[in-house]
């Protein structure tokens, strides 16, 4: 059965004009010669309309991109760690005299500074934040200028011995750091440890912290250890350390205008022996590792909740060598350093087996250093531990 089509409305003046048209045309053929009729053009309005339904081609829903997840990473080393986790640094002052090696303890530490203490000697400050050793050491006093460096991690801080000098050197720890150990309100911490009583590690028996450890060829001044990991559990408390971002971390970091090197020299200021202290990069392991007197550095890592320890070369994943001023202490029998931590000077990166170029700036002793490149903005480092060469300005490294 074939669909009634719908009936057009046509307009009745359209039906008057077609009609007088006809009339016309019949009295004209009368007297026209007869012709076959040409076939009629239909007008626009009498075409039929025809509506096509356009039917729109789907525009493919695009996958969507997933956001990476953001990584919680360590102030202190980049190494990805669960959210909420609080900065509690804990700086150690480490004896680097010839008979205090090898040190303990330095490869769990997320960032070492290396100052120059007095000649040709120089002094670790060794920070632990994301773990804590059950000891390390030895132990020996601080300077003035470190203080200036430990006051901006405003953390807990420990030493053995120091000297208060006149203005304009004049530091009083206690009042600069929070948990300052050896002048703080922390009444028992240094009673001596007893290994009989309790584990390194053993946090649940009463004990001491402080200990020595003699060895053949290492006399009781450099045998002096600290408890770290009871101390931090014992006296940290609520306090958490102001958050500050000295440099940012990646995995993978390169440098397009990075330089390729091998060896690192630092002489600071050992005229007898300029290439006292090295750095060497090995590509395969990613690490750099350091020599003193053209032979490895060691140190002890400690194993079995520190009954044992294992002696490996120092290495690191990033080293920065921070330009300073030194100097000496007027009028100071003793010849004492002076250090300028606050101010701002020239930086050199070793990443990844390149060297980039940088600054360093710290305007007041309320603020904390940040590290940066030529163009200003933060160095990136590798996720790891890093080396901070605290070193002469007027007594540049080099590098090959």
């Amino acid at each position: 059965m074939i669909p009634s089509q719908p009936v057009r409305n046509i307009d009745r003046n359209h039906i008057l004009v077609s009609t007088g048209v006809l009339v016309l045309a019949l009295l004209l053929s009368s007297c026209a010669p007869t012709q076959v009729p040409a076939a009629a053009t239909p007008a626009e309005s009498d075409v039929p309309m025809v509506t096509i339904a356009q039917t729109a081609t789907p525009t493919p829903t695009p996958s969507p991109t997933p956001t990476p997840k953001p990584i919680n990473r360590s102030l202190t080393s980049g190494r990805e760690i669960p959210e909420g986790t609080p900065l509690r640094p804990f700086i150690l002052s480490i004896d680097n005299s010839n008979g205090a090696k090898p040190q303990t303890s330095l490869m769990e530490a997320d960032i070492v500074y290396e100052f120059l203490a007095e000649a040709a000697i120089t002094r670790f400050q060794a920070l632990f934040n994301d773990t804590y050793p059950a000891y390390a050491g030895p132990v020996r006093s601080t300077r003035y200028y470190i203080i200036d460096m430990v006051q901006e991690w405003d953390c807990m801080y420990l030493h053995e011995g120091y000297v208060v000098l006149k203005k304009p050197y004049r530091r009083l720890p206690q009042d600069l750091i929070p948990l300052y150990l050896p002048k703080g309100d922390f009444p028992g911490f240094s009673k001596k440890f007893y290994r009989t009583l309790g584990a390194y590690d053993d946090f649940e028996v009463e004990n001491g912290y402080k200990f020595r450890m003699t060895e053949t060829s290492r006399g009781s001044v450099h045998a002096l250890y600290y408890r770290i990991a009871a101390l931090v559990n014992r006296y940290y408390g609520e306090h958490t350390a102001r958050e500050a971002k000295r440099f940012n971390f990646m995995e993978g970091i390169t440098y397009e205008n990075g330089t390729p090197f091998t060896k690192v020299t630092l002489p600071y200021d050992n005229n007898k022996n300029p290439e006292w202290i090295q750095f060497t990069y090995d590509a395969q392991k990613n690490r750099l590792y350091r020599f003193e007197s053209g032979e490895p550095a060691m140190t002890r890592t400690l194993t079995d909740h520190g009954d044992n320890y294992v002696t490996e070369q120092m290495n690191v994943q990033n080293l920065i060598v921070q330009y300073v001023e030194y100097g000496s202490v007027k009028e100071d029998a003793k010849h004492r350093r002076t250090c300028g931590m606050i101010g701002s000077g020239k930086c050199e990166y070793f990443i990844n087996g390149l060297h980039v170029s940088g600054t360093w700036s710290r305007p007041t002793a309320e603020d904390f250093t940040t590290y940066m490149l030529d163009d200003g903005s933060l160095v990136t480092l590798e996720p790891g531990n890093t080396w901070i060469a605290v070193h002469p300005s007027n007594t540049p490294v080099t590098y090959e």
